[in-house]
């Protein structure tokens, strides 16, 4: 059993100069995993997780849900996982980001939890394939992926290479259920890298987006963190979105903006405070895909100061 408790305190201000603030839970989660091993090499494992408070009120609204759990058959030539889980935001991650409040949900397009089954293939002890199929967005449980629905599900091939310092992914996403507008995605192309230089670590995410009537959205990450003492490190992630109209919706055109910087003191191995502070043009709220970005350039902001204890 594992899990994370963050309290803190968070101020916003919107595009409309609007600020609130206060005292609250931010992370109560437990976790629980088990591991069977079935000999030959192969094992399975189970991944549950309980959120008993709010998790980036923009996400859970608060009291207890469920959260990301898992089962995994992993055996010599591959492993095969089932989740129900809310991905992470691709480009962040795929540069390494690591500040506390992401940009998802603010600059970059906001996150959905997807019952998935996924396959991976190690090629080599650098090398990763992995080949994944994903239910709709915020339409989970057994039975109700598709039937009566009209979100799009889609097939993920991707790859990634870990070697020293480097650290390399990729990814392609093909949609089903394609309609006429922009609305919805026809498929995605996902490149990223990240660099331990020795004294910091950096790294860049990309991610590009066809929309059914040709519309194309673009996200971008740059990510850096470095240690400055034994016990004070920093971090930072600036990252845009573009829209740009080929299609049939109006507005579609524009770009939104913005970074997040963090600064972490370990007061332990598991417990640390972590002062954050960001800035993005636009609302408070994700960019919709089918949203205009043109005028979108008033700025909102956020500065919380939180206290971690993992265990």
């Amino acid at each position: 059993m594992s899990g994370e408790y963050a309290y803190g305190y968070l101020s916003t201000t919107d595009s409309t100069k609007t600020t609130s603030s206060g005292l609250g839970i931010d992370t109560a989660i437990v976790k629980f995993g088990v591991s069977e091993d079935l000999g030959g090499g192969s094992r399975v494992d189970v991944k549950m997780a309980v959120n008993l408070g709010e998790y980036h009120s923009q996400y859970v609204a608060g009291g207890a849900t469920a959260d990301d759990s898992s089962i995994t058959l992993t055996t010599p030539m591959f492993s095969l996982s089932l989740l129900n889980y809310k991905p992470g935001d691709w480009v962040t991650g795929a540069s390494g980001g690591a500040t506390w409040y992401g940009l998802d949900g603010r600059v970059l397009l906001d996150r959905a939890t997807r019952d998935a089954i996924a396959v991976t293939i190690p090629v080599s002890p650098a090398v990763n394939v992995t080949v994944a199929y994903l239910e709709p967005g915020d339409r989970t449980g057994e039975g109700a992926g598709t039937d009566g629905n009209t979100k799009q599900t889609l097939y993920s091939f991707g790859a990634t290479y870990a070697s020293g310092p480097l650290s390399l992914s990729g990814a392609y996403l093909s949609y089903n259920n394609v309609g006429a507008t922009d609305a919805s995605t026809s498929n995605v192309t996902r490149l990223g890298g990240k660099y331990n230089l020795g004294f910091a670590n950096v790294g860049a995410g990309l991610q590009t987006a066809k929309t059914a009537a040709g519309g194309v959205i673009t996200q971008t990450a740059l990510s850096a963190s470095a240690p400055l003492t034994g016990n004070v490190s920093v971090n930072g992630t600036y990252g845009t979105t573009t829209a740009t109209q080929t299609g049939a919706t109006a507005g579609l055109n524009g770009t939104r903006n913005g970074y997040m910087l963090g600064l972490q003191y370990n007061l332990s191995k598991r417990t640390y405070a972590i002062l954050n502070t960001g800035s993005w043009t636009g609302a408070s709220t994700a960019p919709a895909a089918t949203a205009t970005f043109t005028n979108d350039t008033a700025t909102s902001s956020l500065t919380a100061l939180t206290l971690v204890h993992d265990f």
